[in-house]
Formats: structure tokens, C-alpha cells, sequence
């Protein structure tokens, strides 16, 4: 049955180095693989799905070929660590070597179920399969080894100035006043904000960034906290991974 992809070869593109594969989110919604019906990634232009919205891509373009991606995201409960198990912190991180750990009583597993699929029928080609096309599976293959756009995005975004070392943080002083950061659950300290905050790098406070033109955002204390302590460097939460890039 895998023979009837032979007629859309047309259709059907294999990645090359420099695109863009939109593989962990649907063009027009928050649909992404660990949704309930996964994301479909068209095998031609790489855009990716949502069921929902995937015949609308079909109906448009005539392309019926697409990758459909689907991970199962399942919870490991651990034992909690003992009290001497527990590494005490030595730096005033969080989620990095040394630094304050997140929540890792819950651990994940993930279980990928892809397959090819034809529209408008939803014809489905469970993969791995051997006796795909060689065309269809050297595409499947690329896609799903390749950066995802947004990875790539994040990557310029991040690589695409030299970067110096700020006067600031060359001299860096962190104080040891017994301040704990907890790995989630953060608010400004000054106010009730749980969104665009910011730690100081200096003393461990969380306070709230500025506030934008429209009234939104924060109310601007992490910059009140500066002109009053003069502690100049902090970061905004959830913007800095384990491996200390930008996320």
C-alpha cells in the first residue's frame, strides 16, 4: 500500500541545510506534538498543523503528504532525596550546576508514535517502515533530525551579536545573606506579579520588570530596586536553560 505515495513525489521535498522545519508548533494555533492529535508537518513547505487546521494547508495547497509527529509525555514518580543526598547550592542559580534545583520528584519519559499520513483521508503509514519510498523516508528522516525553526531563531537571536563581558559582571559580588530562591512559585516581592520577573544577581531578590507603554508588563520595581541598592546586573526569570544558554 506504501507504493501510493509514489505519485506525490512531487509533493514531497527532502530538508536541505538552512530550512526552516516548523516542527514544534501548528501554524495557527498552540497545537504542537504533545497535543491530543499531534502536529502535522507538510512533507513540502515544513509547516506544521494542528488537526484542525492541517485540511485547511491541504485544501490551499494540494499538498497531501505530511509528517505526522505524536509524543506521549509520561511522569516518573521518584523517591525523594534524603537530606544528605541533597548537594547543598553554591551558587545563586537555578536549574545549572551548583545552583538551586528544580522540582525533580517529577521526572519525564516521552514516547514518540510518527507516522506519514495522506490527505484528505487521513491514510496513515506507521513508522519505521521499510518498504516506504526511499524519497518519503530520506524526508522523514530530515525533518525530524533537523533544528526546529524556533530552535534556529533562538539560536541567531542569541549568536548573532559578539558578545562581551559586561564591567559588571566581571566584578560581580554575591552576597551570603541567606536569601532562598525556590524553583518555581516566584512573585515580586513588592508587589503581587508572577510574570516578567527579574532576579538580581547581587542579593537573590525577585522583582517585577517595566512597564510597557499600554499599561501592561511589570510596575517597574526591579528598576526602582536598582536606583535604590545600586546592584546593576539581574536576569528575567525562565530565560536561562540548564546548560546556561538562552532559552
Amino acid at each position: 500500500m506504501a507504493e501510493v505515495l509514489s505519485a506525490f513525489f512531487d509533493k514531497i521535498s527532502v530538508p536541505q541545510g538552512g530550512d526552516k522545519i516548523y516542527k514544534d508548533e501548528c501554524t495557527y494555533s498552540f497545537d504542537n506534538p504533545e497535543s491530543e492529535n499531534g502536529l502535522y508537518v507538510c512533507m513540502q513547505t515544513f509547516l506544521g498543523f494542528g488537526k484542525a487546521h492541517v485540511l485547511r494547508h491541504y485544501n490551499q495547497t494540494g499538498n497531501p503528504v505530511y509528517l505526522h509527529l505524536k509524543t506521549t509525555k509520561k511522569k516518573i514518580i521518584k523517591a525523594p532525596e534524603t537530606e544528605e543526598e541533597k548537594a547543598k547550592p553554591t551558587r545563586l542559580a537555578i536549574g545549572v550546576e551548583g545552583g538551586f534545583a528544580g522540582d525533580d520528584s517529577d521526572q519525564y519519559e516521552y514516547e514518540e508514535s510518527n507516522s506519514v499520513v495522506l490527505l484528505p483521508d487521513f491514510i496513515s503509514f506507521s513508522l519505521p517502515d521499510a518498504s516506504l519510498p526511499e524519497k518519503v523516508q530520506l524526508a522523514v528522516t530530515g525533518i525530524i533530525s533537523a533544528e526546529s525553526a524556533s530552535r534556529m531563531e533562538q539560536v541567531a537571536a542569541w549568536d548573532g551579536e559578539k558578545r562581551f563581558i559586561s564591567k559588571h559582571a566581571d566584578n560581580l559580588k554575591q552576597l551570603d545573606n541567606g536569601v532562598k530562591v525556590p524553583p518555581t512559585g516566584w512573585k515580586c516581592t513588592r508587589c503581587d506579579l508572577t510574570q516578567n520577573l527579574w532576579i538580581n544577581l547581587t542579593d537573590g531578590a525577585i522583582l517585577c520588570g517595566r512597564k510597557y507603554f499600554d499599561g501592561s508588563g511589570g510596575n517597574n520595581h526591579a528598576v526602582e530596586y536598582y536606583k535604590e541598592k545600586g546592584f546593576p546586573l539581574a536576569v528575567k526569570l525562565g530565560t536561562i536553560t540548564p546548560n546556561g544558554a538562552g532559552g
